[in-house]
């Protein structure tokens, strides 16, 4: 069983990982993306580890209604639907909930968050979200490499840099993870002159001093 576990939880082969805009920088040309695989892949691991008949899903419509969100562009309505997944695999049972705009999306959903606990992708969650630069004409990106991607040699990032990635740490460790990307998305990451990546770390400090 060890085995299996093992199996189900490597690393999936990079072109099978895709990438999706979680937020956007204030002038709209970076964009923080996050791994994630979609629930295809997800059938595909499980199948070739376990077989077809080692496993079987079962679900359950928890919510499908309407809600109402706020923002900049002003009220507007939006689907919300939420779907518990029971993720079987060899006889051993697990569950979890997933939403999404969709009867299909939440599906998907709470099958790779079942899934994720038998480890399948579970890794992908312990990945850095990385900012990328963002073409809001074509609303498109370049992919990062992940970690398994071999990748030239990059020049030593700089020593404010490095800083402010240990800031980062301290406050998603005190749980202020949230916050500090909310000031991150303002200014499109480490900031664009040496100023601004001087009034970021200024910023990170006061709020990790609170």
């Amino acid at each position: 069983m060890d085995e299996v576990w093992q199996k189900l939880s490597e690393p999936f082969p990079p072109e099978e990982v895709q990438w999706r805009i979680e937020a956007l920088s204030k002038d709209r040309k970076r964009a923080l993306v996050v791994p994630y695989v979609d629930a295809r892949t997800v059938l595909d691991r499980l199948d070739r580890v376990v077989g077809p008949e080692g496993w079987h899903d079962e679900y359950q419509v928890l919510a499908d209604a309407e809600r109402t969100l706020k923002d900049e562009r002003g009220e507007r309505q939006e689907r919300l639907v939420e779907v518990k997944c029971r993720l079987t695999v060899l006889g051993v049972t697990k569950e979890d909930v997933g939403e999404g705009d969709s009867l299909k999306a939440a599906f998907s959903d709470a099958l790779k968050r079942a899934a994720v606990k038998f480890g399948v992708g579970r890794y992908l969650y312990r990945l850095e979200k990385q900012w990328v630069d963002y073409d809001a004409e074509k609303g498109r990106f370049t992919p990062p490499r992940l970690p398994t991607q071999e990748a030239p040699e990059e020049e030593e990032k700089p020593e404010a840099h490095r800083l402010i990635d240990q800031l980062l740490e301290r406050l998603k460790e005190k749980g202020l993870g949230k916050e500090a990307a909310r000031i991150l998305t303002r200014y499109g990451g480490y900031g664009k002159t040496p100023e601004e990546t001087k009034r970021l770390y200024g910023e990170l400090r006061s709020l990790l001093k609170g």
